[in-house]
This record gives structure tokens, C-alpha cells and sequence, in this order.
């Protein structure tokens, strides 16, 4: 059967199959359970299936992909102002499908499985590094209920923790000493976790030339750049540095009407995870700026001169996204003075 788009709302056991006509009639919007989803995109010759972004999208993209179909995953924002009607599967099927044609769209790559295990043991670090700053927010309350108070910084607490409980003379019972031991190993544990998962990235990732390229930018190390590897693959789907930018929400806001036109802050838009690495990133190379001369750190000293310092870690964090697209999409080396 010849169709111009086929859209699947996804769901966990029953999902909605909507193809269109090459008229952009719909042809068929019917429900099709989990295991005959494939048996009935067979039935079609190879065409464009979209579907929305989301935690299953990917294993079935890449299954679908091997039927001969082209697959686009539309992130859901996108699709919302394209439903009409009451929320139901079918009405939401058929605006994926109205979504997928439209020509300023930028649709979610497929991740292959070694970009899914790089994103998975990013989320895995972010939730351990969490659990981690929780622990040690907990330790610094419970140490201030018997009147210890600590200086601020994980560093020092991990030194004056075990002095702490070693030291007699503190106002501590043998019950107190013994819980605060106990979280004091909890940290230790977390840290061995957080450091396996950031390995484990680092060895997936040790033979990929686009890794080790995008980490000569100030700034970008190995945990941005997996980041970034897993979150756009090569970058190729933003046809410029400053889409890729707009996406991770680091241009500002347009406001025009009329006569009318000013700009407004960022728009905090898409990966909010990659968009804060780059803005820490930021934030460590304006630090160590001073005793640079390269084009990047006289750019970053004279804006220094008239800006805030968060409007410059911004507007940084907003050029290493630019160089970040440049070098990845099209394979050149970092050039410091270009």
C-alpha cells in the first residue's frame, strides 16, 4: 500500500497507526497491539513513519528502520498545537502525521544502541551525583543539630567528616558517631559509582574520533562531550551552530509586534542537562582567562569589561554551543585563533 506518511502514537501495549494517502488523505487510523505492529507496517512500502520522542521511540525506530522505512521522531512540543478535537489516540495519531510535514521541524535523530548506553549512564551519574549532594546536605543539617558546623564544599566535609567522629572531645554519642559513620561510607560508596559510570562512558567512547575532537574546545570535557554525543550524535539534523544553541535554549527570547521589537532572556528551551554542563563549562573557562591571549579569551575580556558576569557566562556558554556544532557536524579539529 503506497502512503506519503505513516505516524504511530506510541503507548505501552496498544498504540494508534495513522497513514496518510499521497494526497494527504487519511487512508487508515486504527489501534494495533504491541505484537502485530511491525507485521502491519510490512504491509506498507518503505515511507516515512513518524512518531513522537519519547523512551520507546528509539527501539522501535531502530525497528522499523530495518523494514526499509525512514523514521522521524518529532519531539512532543511540536505536535501539541497540531491536535484538534477532543484528546484521544486517534486525534493525536493524526497530528503527529500533520506535525512530520511541516518544513521547519527538527526532528530527534534515531540513537544507535552505544549512544542509548552513553545517555543511560549519563542519567545514571545525574541521579548518583543527586543522591550524593542530598547525603551531604543531610550531614551538614544533622552535624548543626549538635552544634558542628562545617565549612562549606564537599572537599572539606569529606576531610573534617572523620575528625569529626574521631575527635572525643566533640558533643557526640557513641549512637551519633555511629550513623555518621555509617552515611560517611554511604558518600564513599557513591563516589565509587559516580566514578564507574563516568569510566564506563569514557570506555565506550574512548575509540570515537568525534570524543576526542570536540574535548580540544575550552571547556568541553569528557563529560559534556559524551553528553553531547548523546544527545545529537554528529549534529548533522541543525544546519547551523546557532539552531543547535536555540535548541539547548541559550538565545535569548523575541518579542516583536507591530513596531515593536526588543529581546529577552534565554528561552531555556530543549536538553536542560547539556545546556547546564555548558553553562559550568562556561563558567570554568572565564575563570582561568586572564594570563590567555587567543581570540576567545580577548572576546571573553572585553566583554567582561561592560557585562555581568552571568550575562558573560551565558553568552560564552552560547559560543561553545556554536564551536561545539561546528566542530562535531563538520569534522574539523578546534582552531583557537580562527
Amino acid at each position: 500500500m503506497k502512503t506519503s506518511v505513516i505516524s504511530i502514537d506510541l503507548a505501552k501495549s496498544v498504540f494508534q497507526l495513522c497513514a496518510l494517502s499521497p494526497d494527504n488523505k487519511v487512508i487508515t487510523n486504527v489501534k494495533v497491539v504491541r505484537k502485530d505492529l511491525l507485521h502491519k507496517l510490512r504491509q506498507f512500502e518503505p515511507t516515512i513513519v513518524a512518531m513522537e520522542a519519547c523512551y520507546s521511540s528509539h527501539p522501535w525506530g531502530r525497528a522499523i528502520q530495518q523494514l526499509g522505512h525512514t523514521v522521524k521522531l518529532i519531539p512532543p512540543i511540536k505536535v501539541k498545537p497540531f491536535v484538534q478535537g477532543n484528546k484521544n489516540d486517534s486525534n493525536d495519531a493524526l497530528a503527529i502525521a500533520e506535525a512530520s510535514q511541516r518544513p521547519n521541524i527538527h526532528f530527534v535523530p534515531v540513537k544507535s544502541l552505544k549512544n542509548q548506553d552513553i545517555q543511560c549512564l549519563q542519567r545514571i551519574r545525574e541521579r548518583l551525583m543527586k543522591h550524593r549532594t542530598a547525603v551531604i546536605n543531610q550531614i551538614r543539617g544533622l552535624l548543626a543539630e549538635y552544634h558542628i558546623v562545617c565549612a562549606t564544599g564537599a572537599n572539606t566535609l569529606y576531610k573534617q567528616l572523620p575528625r569529626i567522629i574521631e575527635d572525643a572531645e566533640q558533643p557526640l554519642t557513641l549512637a551519633a558517631r555511629t550513623f555518621f559513620q555509617e552515611m560517611y561510607l554511604e558518600l564513599i560508596k557513591l563516589d565509587s559509582r559516580i566514578q564507574k559510570a563516568t569510566t564506563q562512558s569514557h570506555e565506550l567512547l574512548k575509540l570515537d574520533k568525534d570524543y576526542k575532537r570536540i574535548q580540544q574546545i575550552p571547556g568541553i570535557g569528557p563529560i559534556i562531550a559524551a553528553e553531547t554525543i548523546a544527545a545529537i550524535n554528529t549534529g548533522q539534523q541543525f544546519k547551523k551552530g546557532r539552531q543547535f544553541a536555540a535548541w539547548l535554549g541559550l538565545t535569548p527570547k523575541h518579542y516583536a509586534s507591530g513596531e515593536k521589537c526588543y529581546m529577552g532572556k534565554i528561552s531555556k528551551h530543549g536538553n536542560k542537562r547539556l545546556r547546564t554542563l555548558l553553562i559550568h563549562g562556561a563558567r570554568t573557562v572565564i575563570n582561568w582567562v586572564d594570563n590567555k591571549d587567543d581570540k576567545l579569551s580577548c572576546w571573553i575580556k572585553s566583554l567582561i569589561t561592560h557585562k555581568s558576569p552571568k550575562t558573560v557566562i551565558v553568552a560564552l556558554a552560547n559560543k561553545l554551543a556554536r564551536i561545539l556544532w561546528s566542530v562535531l557536524a563538520r569534522g574539523n579539529n578546534y582552531q583557537p585563533n580562527y
